[in-house]
């Protein structure tokens, strides 16, 4: 029974500390509205992250909803004034950041026989297109993979962890922070 209140504490500390971090930048940096849809956000991305990179699952339940909501949150920042084209842009970006992954992912499967990303990682593309648009989207892939090179790089010679070419890596646990991260300086 011990060890179940030992893993409550961890859970607490490594989602509670980071969630409260998050909110706080929020709430310090924009409007009330912005700030409960940033602290929502960011939120979800960090369980995503954390699932990810504890269990290599990016959870249907957090990332596919998270599209839809990204329209509707583009949509309602950009009322004041802005084209409507703008929800349309979102959604052609959300389309085209999915199928861009996609490929990728059959492209790798078919080059090198076996799974180099899943579709989880396909949804996290379908979700920055959403919030960030096709330049946000950009933005977030390149973050989310320099954090992670820098990560592994840095694992590799603390010899903390030795990774190979086929060593699997949790790219949503970079992924999904990453989005947040650009969608909130978007907003910020």
């Amino acid at each position: 029974m011990a060890w179940i209140s030992r893993v409550l504490r961890a859970s607490s500390l490594s989602i509670g500390v980071p969630a409260a971090i998050l909110a706080a930048v929020s709430f310090l940096a924009l409007d009330l509205d912005l700030a409960l849809i940033s602290t929502a956000f960011a939120l979800a991305m960090l369980a995503i992250a954390i699932s990810d990179a504890r269990s290599f699952i990016v959870p249907d339940v957090l990332s596919l909803p998270a599209i839809p909501a990204g329209l509707l949150v583009s949509g309602y920042i950009n009322d004041s004034g802005q084209p409507s084209w703008v929800i349309l842009e979102h959604l052609v970006a959300a389309i085209l950041s999915g199928l861009l992954l996609l490929a990728i992912k059959e492209a790798y499967s078919a080059i090198r026989e076996r799974e180099g990303l899943g579709l989880g990682d396909v949804k996290l593309a379908g979700v920055a297109g959403a919030w960030t648009g096709l330049t946000g989207f950009s933005q977030a892939i390149l973050l989310a993979s320099i954090v992670a090179l820098v990560v592994i790089s840095a694992l590799n010679a603390s010899s903390a962890k030795t990774y190979r070419r086929t060593t699997p890596v949790p790219f949503g646990a970079y992924f999904a922070p990453s989005i947040w991260l650009i969608w909130f300086a978007q907003h910020a």
